[in-house]
């Protein structure tokens, strides 16, 4: 009974509708966030400006006032009459000294200090004013501007210049301007924005009053007052306050104004209606949420059909897995999307090709009545011989671990025996080393284990997987996976010439193997039919990975000496056989040797005598495959002549290139 559950398209769609939520939720999460510090740094900025802008104003107000000052106390007869002490024209210049310089007030002192005339005030008593910071500063001849309070009730801002006649301080010049609610209103519409800015003052007790607001003398304003020199101190100027007033949420920042004597006595904030620099915001949360809900009910949509799309394809997918599973790899395939279906598609499609053709190299191998493949070369000495070359007894214990079961055979660098791993209970394959090829070079064996190093790096279905590098009694072996099946040596040996179809299973597969290989930096320097293996199931494997590189020749020794060519000549490529540099293209030389052999069922080149072939391996070119063979694709012989020049640079340049060319062959 087919379990019951959510289809793939429902659950397409509930998936594409979490997200959609999600997102627009942490879209409106971020949104906030970022909208709330954009709008608290909006705020910032334009506070800090405005409290800046003011701080320019009120200083150039007082410089301004201070210069008007000094220039009206040279006035030759306005000393005069200060000089002269006439106390009744002394105060008719105090008059004018207000009305020109645009004062609130203004008042002169002698040279003693003592208060000759104030003009808001005409009857006020000659009190002595020299205790005063600002008179005092003035009468020792420095002109001061400073902060003060008049009448406990206004901020003012005053200067105070000395008067001088015939070379000495006759007296001195104040002159007040009120910082009230005029002068804030004057200050907003100069700075052209939406700041309010309210001035204050301290009282006998250090309470914040009002000296001048473009809010009001509100309550709320004197707490907003309170709260900022609450936050300032005494010298702290960025104290940041927040504040209802009418309703309205206003963020505050603000200055500590100072007498002449630096005793705080007042201060100005600007506020900013914080609601106002949200509104925007606001309003773009609100069309996040409609454009959210129209883009769920969209994408809903959307999703259906996409999932659909998907859906259709994947049933076709399905249906072919399951003819696959019974054996049947003929499906065919229509889907040619460029999407990842398309890929998968693609991928499923060469599946198919992959296991067709190991389903016709297994039917072919079962019509093979060769023996089961050695994993060396074909046996080639009696019993009593190999137990000789190997040192090892079938049926004894090698090396205290393993339990060797029968010599497989023995080929030019040692013997190959199979046995059983006692310690993993696993069949694995052991070939030992001649002495002959460690005692060559001393450099052979740190050579030879750097290479098997690399060669134990290789896991790939297509390569016999070497194990481990060991030493018992002076006998250097190497452990590798044991294999069954035939080798295409043997199997060439059998059928003749391989039909088109295995041949290039037998290529492509061969490629994957030299592929793998090359990635690590290894090469194989000896592909020849007798060290690969084909599997029961169909699968090829490579042996001898990192074996060859054992018997590399000295840099003073001929290429003709003997034992000392790295290889098997017939699979040789030149610059191999010249003794010159080799890299990965000469494995591809060797598999078109392979591909040419399987083919026609004989090796390119051949000789009579060692010095014959190699000499036609330097100079000739091997008869055309399709002269030998007619149904040898003309694409094919192409690509296998390539993998055969004489000269690397013409051959593929990887493995990768080459199994991509038998691919697009069939």
């Amino acid at each position: 009974m087919r379990p019951r559950g959510l289809s793939v398209t429902l659950k397409i769609f509930l998936g594409t509708a979490l997200v959609i939520v999600v997102v627009v939720g942490v879209t409106l999460a971020v949104t906030t966030a970022f909208a709330t510090r954009a709008a608290n740094d909006s705020v910032g900025r334009v506070l800090s400006s405005a409290r800046e802008a003011m701080g320019t104003q009120l200083t150039a107000r007082a410089t301004t006032l201070r210069g008007a000052a000094e220039v009206f106390a040279l006035n030759p007869r306005f000393r005069s009459i200060v000089e002269s002490r006439a106390f009744t024209d002394v105060l008719d210049q105090a008059a004018v000294a207000e009305v020109s310089l645009g004062a609130s007030w203004v008042q002169i002192v002698d040279a003693e200090g003592i208060r000759m005339a104030k003009s808001d005030e005409p009857g006020a008593a000659a009190d002595t004013l020299s205790g005063s910071p600002v008179i005092g500063a003035a009468l020792e001849g420095e002109s001061v501007v400073a902060f003060g309070v008049t009448g406990d009730t206004v901020l003012i801002q005053i200067t105070a210049v000395p008067i001088e006649g015939a070379g000495r301080i006759v007296g001195a010049l104040m002159v007040a301007k009120n910082v009230d609610s005029t002068f804030a209103a004057s200050v907003k519409r100069q700075a052209a924005t939406d700041v309010d800015v309210v001035f204050s003052f301290l009282d006998q007790d250090d309470e914040p009053l009002v000296s001048g607001s473009t809010l009001g003398r509100t309550d709320e304003v004197i707490t907003a007052l309170k709260a900022f020199h609450a936050l300032a101190g005494d010298s702290a100027s960025d104290a940041r306050v927040d504040a209802e007033i009418g309703g309205i949420h206003f963020v505050g920042l603000g200055e500590v104004l100072r007498s002449a004597g630096g005793t705080p006595l007042g201060g100005f904030v600007m506020l900013r209606n914080r609601d106002a620099e949200f509104a925007t915001f606001a309003r773009l949360q609100e069309a996040i949420l409609l454009s959210g809900g129209i883009g769920i009910l969209v994408a809903a949509l959307l999703s259906l059909l996409l999932a659909r799309q998907i859906t259709r394809p994947l049933g076709r997918l399905v249906e072919a897995t399951k003819r696959a599973t019974d054996g049947d790899y003929a499906t065919q395939i229509p889907i040619q999307s460029r999407d990842e279906i398309g890929t998968l598609a693609g991928a499923f499609r060469a599946l198919l090709a992959d296991l067709r053709e190991k389903q016709q190299l297994v039917e072919f191998l079962g019509g093979t009545d060769s023996a089961r493949t050695v994993q060396l070369q074909a046996l080639s000495a009696t019993s009593e011989q190999r137990v000789q070359a190997g040192g090892i007894v079938p049926g004894a214990k090698f090396a205290g671990r393993y339990e060797v079961k029968e010599v497989l055979g023995e080929g030019g660098m040692g013997t190959v025996y199979r046995a059983l791993d006692a310690e993993l209970h696993e069949v694995i394959a052991i070939k030992t080393l001649k002495k002959d090829f460690l005692s060559q070079d001393p450099t052979a064996l740190d050579r030879f284990k750097e290479e098997i190093r690399l060669a134990r790096r290789i896991s790939h279905r297509n390569v016999v997987r070497t194990h481990d590098l060991g030493e018992n009694s002076g006998v250097y072996f190497i452990t590798m996976e044991y294999v069954e099946g035939t080798s295409l040596k043997e199997l060439i040996r059998a059928r003749g010439r391989l039909p088109l179809n295995i041949a290039l299973s037998v290529g492509k597969q061969l490629a994957r193997a030299l592929e793998v290989a090359h990635e690590q930096g290894i090469i194989h320097r000896d592909i020849k039919p007798a060290n690969i293996v084909v599997e029961a199931d169909g699968v090829l494997k490579v042996m001898d990975f990192g074996i060859a590189r054992l018997a590399v020749r000295k840099p003073e020794s001929g290429v003709t000496q003997a034992g000392m060519i790295v290889g098997t000549p017939e699979y040789m490529a030149p610059e191999q056989v010249a003794g010159g540099e080799v890299d990965q293209r000469v494995d591809i030389y060797a598999a078109g040797c392979v591909l040419y052999e399987c083919l026609t069922g004989r090796a390119p080149l051949t000789g009579e005598t060692p010095y014959q072939l190699i000499a036609k391996l330097l100079e000739d070119m091997p008869q055309s495959p399709r002269a030998i063979n007619p149904e040898i694709p003309p694409a094919l012989e192409a690509l296998i002549m390539r993998a055969l020049a004489k000269d690397p640079a013409a051959r593929p340049q990887s493995a990768v290139e080459l199994h991509d060319r038998l691919a697009e062959i069939g």
